[in-house]
């Protein structure tokens, strides 16, 4: 009986022994020290020329402002007495009749200047045609207050770098229509783990893809240095600060194959769409 029971007594220590190893295994090796990381991206300065420089598919729009008719074209006021006479205007940019993007509602102004408006890099080719319409906000049914075809912006209105238009239906409308602007940097994200660094992903076309750096490479050497004995501080002070002459990395791809690279911090557009605003 005693041997009987000394072996029902082994198995559960067994499992738990196990399930202790497991827990070491997964925190060394399975989960991420961190969240995804980005290197860090910051403005040129002034008459810095750019390599490459902005794309022609992609320009930096926001709306600079508007004037709109202090009344309706039939000479009503444009709110209900009490909620005051002056209209809430907002206004929409629209690329190949689809909407790029819409300002929030600005109250009781005929010259609205949505500071706080979308503004950044969009990508408008060429050949796209543009159309701006200004509506007023109804609680009920919006109400549109004017609107103008651009159709292609010219090359006066690409050098201007602004599109000024009369509205249909009265008043007018500036929209800033300028080249894409830039941010420098290496444009790539990665994930730490214990005494590994791997690439999660890069900007199209940007230095870290061009250099070669390709989502899921693991970084084994920045700028000579094991990524093993360097601090999370050293990382990424290494990939936000990048010398003139370039950082060096070792680095293995998914292929199993290794290979020494040197990325050079360099001129990247982001797209509104995905990075949000750029001033």
């Amino acid at each position: 009986m005693a041997r009987r029971k000394r072996r029902a007594l082994c198995l559960p220590a067994f499992l738990k022994l196990l399930a202790a190893a497991g827990v070491l295994l997964g925190a060394a090796g399975c989960s991420a020290l961190y969240p995804e990381l980005e290197s860090r991206l910051h403005a040129p300065p002034p008459g810095q020329e750019l390599h490459p420089p902005p794309p022609e598919d992609v320009r930096w729009l926001r709306i600079l402002g508007a004037r709109v008719p202090e009344r309706t074209r039939d000479g009503r006021a444009w709110d209900p007495p009490g909620d005051g006479s002056l209209p809430d205007p907002y206004a929409r940019v629209l690329v190949n009749g689809a909407e790029l993007f819409r300002t929030a509602v600005q109250s009781d102004t005929v010259e609205p200047t949505w500071p706080d408006g979308p503004s950044g890099n969009f990508r408008v080719a060429p050949e796209d045609w543009l159309r701006v319409e200004v509506w007023e906000s109804d609680p009920l049914v919006d109400k549109p207050i004017g609107v103008r075809d651009i159709g292609r912006p010219t090359d006066a209105q690409r050098a201007a770098s602004e599109i000024q238009v009369d509205l249909e239906g009265g008043g007018s409308l500036t929209l800033a229509f300028q080249p894409a602007h830039a941010r420098l940097g290496l444009g790539l994200w990665y994930q730490l783990y214990s005494g590994s660094a791997f690439i999660s992903r890069t900007v199209e076309g940007g230095p870290a893809e061009r250099a070669g750096l390709r989502k899921g490479d693991e970084v084994l050497e920045i700028a000579g240095r094991p990524v093993r004995s360097l601090t999370v501080a050293q990382i990424r002070g290494a990939l936000d600060a990048v010398p003139r002459t370039g950082l060096v990395l070792l680095v293995k791809h998914a292929t199993g194959a290794t290979e020494r690279l040197r990325v050079h911090a360099g001129p990247i557009y982001p797209l509104f769409e995905r990075f949000g605003a750029v001033e």
